[in-house]
């Protein structure tokens, strides 16, 4: 970090012309990029900002008026403060010279003695280049560390825990509806640190990528790849954020953004890898039917003329869990000790998908039920999620039947009912919208369509997005809504009233509402705790 003006003037060489403030002394904490000796009148011109001026003053002029004109352009140039050694020149700084740099707000130092400007701007430099090459080997150390996280395939906590090491503060890394997806406390109480966090998070806003804001000048930056941003990764230092740990920050931010990619990377090149039946099926990566079928004979199981039901099975706790083989054998126990045959595979996020060849679609709710139920006396605490898609017939539907399966996985969650299994009939809209909670184009649409609300809510702590949730569940009857809302008739208009102008939008219209109502959907999803 770059020395201060307060931090020079503290300098033995400084202090040997027992320096003086004689004006500015409120912004003494500016940092000085560079020192330079001049006694030329003109000098802003040269400048580029950030320098520390020292002069005799010998070449100065008289009047006030010169005076000031020599002031107002060091500070329009961005000259952090002015030196200036008395005796050659002045005896006593000129009162003009202390009235313009206090007006331009310029810190003026007066030495009463004579002071070797070779030993000061040396002593200086030496410093800043010091600061430099810190701040030089930091950021290499920095980039080593998270290139290296990179490579090892580190996950998010990973990253997020080595930022807080290196800054020394908690880091906490949200995704766009500001729900915390990792964090490192550094030391400090999770509770307090995560206490109120999406109000906290809304009040610390930036257009640029990176900036110290809010009022508790958080030290924020965007988190994206290929252009779209799916996060913010958070520093909460105890004092303002310095360039060096802004630095750090988004040498974090862009290790998370090579974790996303390498993630996909990965995926892919696994399926490529494993060149089994079912993953060529759903890829599409195959010549023709018949060379699929020759390959699921050759296995002992029969596609040809037969109806196929996708099945997805996710959740699934084992000895062992975290390992695609782990889970993959556990599935398969089941299916060999319910006479089941099928093609199985690992798909995305650790689920395990099963392809089911029967003789009829009528026999599909049976057959998953006897799998869903020797499944879960594998995992009788935990009973694992599973979604079935319609059965189909043809090989070219394979993909969007497991596309469907993972959809009412994922979607069924979040669902109220214990079921051995669930359908596409069973999760509807809210279940739909779930399954891509984590989709940045619905975060964004939710934050573009609640946000004024939500951030009036936490400004004037109200509890307007309650009361538009419970009209929109009761739009047909507002004598209804109101009830459900506990308030009066009045009182509810009123409020409605509040939310049209707050939200720029008629809520007498259907499209808004339903626009409206996906949004608080989608608002919802994030408090679902198995996300």
């Amino acid at each position: 970090m770059l020395p201060t003006i307060e931090q020079i003037i503290t300098m033995p060489v400084v202090q040997s012309g027992r320096p003086e403030i004689a004006a500015g002394k409120r912004h003494v904490r500016r940092t000085v990029r560079w020192v330079h000796v001049s006694e030329l009148a003109d000098i802003a011109q040269m400048l580029q900002g950030g320098e520390l001026i020292l002069t005799t003053g010998i070449a100065l002029a008289d009047t006030e008026g010169e005076l000031r004109e020599y002031v107002t352009a060091l500070a329009t140039a961005g000259a952090s403060g002015l030196i200036i050694e008395l005796g050659r020149r002045f005896t006593t700084p000129p009162t003009s010279l202390i009235r313009a740099c206090t007006r331009q707000q310029l810190p003026l130092i007066v030495l009463h003695r004579p002071v070797e400007f070779v030993r000061l701007t040396e002593a200086v430099h030496t410093q800043i280049l010091h600061e430099q090459m810190t701040a030089l080997q930091l950021s290499e150390r920095a980039h080593a560390s998270f290139t290296a996280l990179s490579v090892e395939g580190a996950s998010v906590t990973d990253i997020v825990r080595e930022a807080a090491h290196m800054v020394g503060a908690p880091v906490v890394f949200e995704d766009l509806m500001r729900r915390v997806q990792a964090y490192e406390p550094a030391g400090q109480p999770v509770d307090i640190l995560l206490q109120r966090w999406e109000v906290r998070s809304r009040a610390a806003q930036s257009r640029a990528r990176t900036a110290v804001c809010g009022p508790e000048e958080w030290a924020v930056t965007s988190v994206e790849a290929n252009g779209d941003v799916f996060g913010r990764l958070i520093m909460l230092p105890a004092h303002r954020a310095t360039p060096e740990e802004t630095m750090i920050l988004e040498r974090a931010a862009t290790a998370l953004t090579l974790n996303r990619v390498l993630e996909r990377d990965r995926t892919a090149i696994e399926i490529h890898a494993q060149r089994s039946i079912l993953t060529d099926l759903i890829e599409g990566r195959y010549r023709s039917e018949s060379e699929i079928h020759s390959r699921a004979a050759s296995v002992g199981i029969s596609l040809g003329s037969r109806q196929l039901v996708a099945v997805v099975v996710d959740g699934l706790a084992h000895p062992g869990d975290g390992a695609t083989g782990d889970r993959l054998q556990a599935v398969a126990r089941a299916l060999e000790a319910t006479g089941i045959v099928g093609l199985l595979n690992m798909l995305s996020n650790g689920t395990v998908g099963i392809l089911i060849p029967l003789d009829t679609a009528g026999q599909a709710p049976a057959t998953v039920t006897r799998l869903a139920t020797q499944l879960r006396r594998l995992s009788p605490q935990k009973p694992p999620v599973i979604g079935m898609a319609e059965p189909i017939t043809g090989l070219d539907a394979v993909r969007g039947a497991f596309s469907e399966a993972l959809h009412i996985t994922a979607a069924a969650r979040a669902h109220p009912e214990d079921k051995l299994y669930f359908q596409l009939p069973d999760i509807r809209l809210r279940g739909l919208i779930y399954t891509f909670a984590d989709d940045p184009r619905l975060q964004a649409f939710v934050e573009r369509t609640l946000s004024p609300l939500l951030e009036f809510d936490a400004r004037h702590r109200t509890d307007l997005t309650t009361v538009l949730r419970v009209y929109l569940e009761y739009r047909a009857n507002k004598t209804e809504a109101a009830r459900a809302a506990r308030l009066s008739r009045q009182s509810f208009y009123e409020r409605l009233a509040t939310i049209e102008r707050i939200l720029e939008a008629d809520l007498g219209s259907g499209e808004v509402c339903t626009s409206l109502h996906a949004a608080l959907m989608g608002w919802e999803s994030r408090e679902h705790p198995d996300r």
